[in-house]
């Protein structure tokens, strides 16, 4: 009785170890997949190098340009080309009042890894006002082609980030900015376009919109 009793629970305990083997051994062919499959995902969403480099050589000649986006749209790209971003924030540069009314909440800890330099007046808000922010969260930045270049190179960089998530966000930004880099002609005179507006506003369909 004993001996069939251990041979049973042998037999129990080397199914038990056969499951467990087989089922780290799926788990590891679907990690497998699933790392094959993100890097797959970046590499399609990073630009061609070359065309990168051609993208950052006209971005360097504009003069500026006048960026439409959501403040959090603005922020995720600031937080990136220039180390923090707040959405409420209208100006990257300190006051030369402490109590100015646009000016950010400076603390010790808020240092730009890449200086803006977007002084006041250089972002405005949109939309009906609510208090100090608008309600529809659109705003205006007044960009050089020194912020534009460094907005491109930060959206690049992230298109090759591990986390595929952020690696599209990254890659359908960094279209949205060369799409109007591809506008730009350096052999057109200078000066005819110079503050274009370009919006980063995706919408829908109107008529697939049911009210």
């Amino acid at each position: 009785m004993l001996r069939t009793w251990r041979e049973e629970y042998r037999a129990t305990q080397a199914l038990k170890r056969k499951i467990e083997l087989e089922r780290w051994e799926q788990e590891k062919r679907w990690r497998e997949e699933d790392r094959a499959a993100r890097q797959q995902v970046i590499a399609e969403n990073a630009p061609a190098l070359a065309a990168h480099n051609e993208h950052m050589k006209t971005a360097t000649g504009v003069s500026y340009l006048t960026l439409v986006c959501h403040e959090d749209t603005w922020t995720f790209m600031a937080i990136r080309a220039f180390g923090q971003w707040k959405p409420a924030w209208t100006q990257s540069t300190m006051a030369a009042s402490i109590g100015a009314i646009n000016a950010p909440n400076w603390s010790e800890g808020d240092q730009f890894a890449v200086d803006p330099n977007l002084p006041e007046g250089r972002i405005k808000k949109l939309g009906p006002m609510s208090g100090r922010a608008s309600r529809n969260g659109l705003q205006e930045v007044l960009l050089s082609g020194h912020n534009l270049t460094q907005l491109l190179s930060a959206m690049y960089e992230g298109t090759k980030e591990d986390d595929a998530a952020a690696s599209a966000r990254c890659s359908r930004l960094y279209n949205k900015l060369v799409e109007f880099v591809e506008l730009v002609d350096p052999e057109t005179e200078a000066g005819q376009t110079t503050g274009v507006t370009f919006r980063i506003d995706d919408s829908v369909d109107a008529a697939r919109v049911t009210q």
